[in-house]
């Protein structure tokens, strides 16, 4: 268990808290403040060893071959505006992640979404989870996330749908990719 995780888009610490309980040495990267800020409170509060930055995702200010494993999970991905705004972080995390090294990230699924919640579904690719906000969460299909992981330079391990910790079949897909 001495792999070294790189948590992107970690909130308020949920995953990173549970891999460190499991042994993890992990590095955890957030872009709000406020939101930072908590989590490293959190992890003095409950002692634990995990380094929480501010840092906006894109450019990871980390050398090359430094992790086992990269984290981009929740909305994280689709919050990404642009194809070439993900190329980038994708081709960012290949550079940091250690040869054979895995990343694992996830989107919501643009069939879900538009079968159960088309009405907050715009242009095909943006669903606007909260009302009267500028701020939606791009969808994708499996295809996508693939084309996305290759054009990254990863090898791709599996991508598919599959449910999460609620009654909903198939809301998030998830993609493991190997350097």
């Amino acid at each position: 268990m001495n792999a070294h995780i790189l948590d992107i888009g970690c909130g308020m610490g949920r995953e990173a808290f549970c891999l460190y309980d499991l042994g993890f040495k992990v590095r955890a990267v957030e872009i709000s403040k406020p939101i930072i800020s908590e989590a490293k409170r959190l992890a003095l509060e409950s002692k634990r060893e995990i380094e929480f930055t501010l840092i906006n995702g894109l450019d990871l200010p980390f050398e090359n071959d430094s992790f086992d494993v990269v984290l981009i999970w929740s909305q994280t991905f689709g919050l990404l505006y642009e194809e070439q705004s993900k190329i980038h972080m994708l081709q960012e995390c290949n550079r940091i992640l250690k040869k054979g090294g895995i990343i694992s990230f996830s989107g919501h699924n643009k069939e879900f979404i538009e079968r159960n919640h088309s009405e907050y579904v715009e242009e095909r690719k943006k669903f606007f989870a909260y009302a009267e906000t500028d701020c939606y969460w791009e969808i994708f299909t499996v295809a996508e996330l693939t084309k996305l992981a290759e054009k990254a330079g990863f090898e791709l391990l599996e991508c598919k749908s599959d449910s999460v910790h609620n009654d909903n079949k198939d809301p998030i897909l998830h993609c493991e990719c190997r350097k």
